[in-house]
């Protein structure tokens, strides 16, 4: 990072605030106004991959991105403007894209405005991307712990064998499929208020092709001596926090780019932005983990 009296790296952090949250867009439109063509343009120029409508998905993907960068400190700086890279993302030909935001003037509007994208950008340092940030390890023979006893909730319809079963037997069947994937190393990173943990593919009905899209997933929390499972996913439900969690989009599995291809353009912006609203207003509610 280059020294310069005109963006320290406190005011940044100060403009972004707190990472723990569930709605990194939220925290990134707070921070900077972000023109709409600028993102086309950003997604137009970038390796093709599907964004879901109106690009929320990048929109989420620079504002996780953006806040690794600078509290990484990988940024640079010029005059009433910083420069970091759009994530990991390239262009076709392998060029790292650029994002470009400078000082608003405009008095009770966001501190900073991105008035330029793309491969070719004016500064006086290039910054490098940000690491990505990897989950705690998984502790060997963890407990399973289901923070709710109705782990199905509204999916219960995707396994309809498991529908009317009881709750214990719901919660054993889980387990034991999450188990069963954590043993293969089936697990991915999956970006979850502000930091990595994990999302595990539960294939509860057939297991002899694992490359095949499973019937639900599962974000799991990594504590102590437990994995806390906070509720149970459709496929293509973490893709946008999957995303954020791998420098190319073709470096998760084919079923989860099968099942978000399938379904990006009928998600909603809310949906993306937290895929987990029960779990995290029951949370608020009780008071309990976020």
């Amino acid at each position: 990072m280059i020294d310069a009296p005109m963006v320290e790296q406190s005011e940044l952090l100060a403009h972004l605030g707190s990472a723990l949250t569930n709605r990194p867009t939220e925290r990134l439109r707070r921070f900077a106004f972000i023109p709409q063509p600028l993102l086309e343009g950003l997604a137009g120029e970038a390796l093709n991959e599907t964004w879901g409508r109106d690009t929320y998905v990048l929109m989420k993907y620079l504002a996780i991105t953006l806040g690794w960068s600078i509290e990484q400190g990988r940024y640079t700086i010029g005059d009433e403007q910083f420069y970091l890279t759009a994530g990991t993302l390239q262009t076709r030909y392998g060029t790292p894209l650029y994002l470009v935001f400078e000082k608003n003037h405009l008095q009770g509007r966001q501190p900073w405005i991105l008035v330029h994208v793309g491969s070719q950008v004016a500064a006086p340092q290039l910054p490098s991307p940000p690491d990505i940030p990897t989950g705690a390890p998984i502790p060997p023979g963890a407990e399973i712990v289901m923070i709710h006893d109705h782990i199905l909730g509204n999916n219960a319809d995707r396994v309809a064998f498991l529908r009317d079963t009881p709750r214990v037997a719901q919660m054993c069947a889980v387990a034991g499929a999450i188990q069963w994937s954590l043993f293969r190393g089936l697990q991915l990173n999956y970006w979850y208020f502000g930091r990595m943990n994990y999302v595990v593919p539960l294939y509860l009905q057939s297991r002899e092709n694992i490359t095949l899209a499973p019937d639900l997933v599962a974000p799991i929390e990594v504590s102590e001596n437990s994995l806390l499972v906070r509720t149970v996913l459709l496929p293509h439900m973490p893709y946008a926090n999957a995303r954020a969690s791998v420098r190319r989009h073709d470096q998760l599995p084919a079923w989860m780019l099968d099942c978000w291809n399938s379904e990006a353009e009928r998600m909603q912006e809310t949906d993306i932005e937290n895929p987990e609203p029960q779990i995290a207003a029951d949370q608020i509610a009780d008071g309990g983990l976020r």
